[in-house]
């Protein structure tokens, strides 16, 4: 599944920005809908963490170290649990049907299955990061400035 990390040069390529992303989709075409577009809160709620799911894991991937990519995937993945309880929540108060919801929720249980598969991944791997590996070319030496020179 994700054994040619290393040749991913793209957020866009992992499996687990591709399930994110739908679900993200999803989440913004139902709150468009009449029935939550009426309760302006949740909607605010519901689409600051989905704008959520898909920044974190941008920007940890754009940082290039693992570390810190693993670090939020971890706010990626609370993210979309937090949207998985705005859903239950929406389901409890009538604002979604039954069959809604489950396909929803069965998008977010991929999305998260997989951020914490990467996230475990990246726990495992030996290597640092892209960040690092440019880094271990050696750095040439700075010129000390002999003060008298000035």
């Amino acid at each position: 599944m994700i054994l040619f990390m290393a040749n991913i040069t793209d957020l866009r390529d992992f499996e687990a920005f591709k399930a994110c992303r739908a679900f993200v989709r999803e989440i913004g075409l139902l709150i468009r809908s009449v029935p939550l577009r009426r309760n302006r809160g949740l909607v605010d709620k519901m689409e600051r963490a989905s704008i959520s799911v898909l920044s974190n894991f941008a920007e940890g991937f754009e940082r290039d170290g693992n570390a810190e990519f693993m670090q939020f995937l971890t706010i990626c993945k609370g993210s979309v649990g937090e949207l998985r309880a705005q859903l239950i929540y929406c389901l409890d108060i009538e604002l979604i049907e039954q069959e809604r919801y489950e396909a929803l929720d069965v998008t977010a249980e991929t999305a998260a299955r997989l951020l914490g598969g990467l996230a475990r991944y990246l726990k495992a791997s030996n290597k640092a990061g892209r960040k690092y590996a440019r880094r271990s070319r050696p750095v040439p030496k700075r010129r000390r400035r002999n003060s008298a020179s000035y």
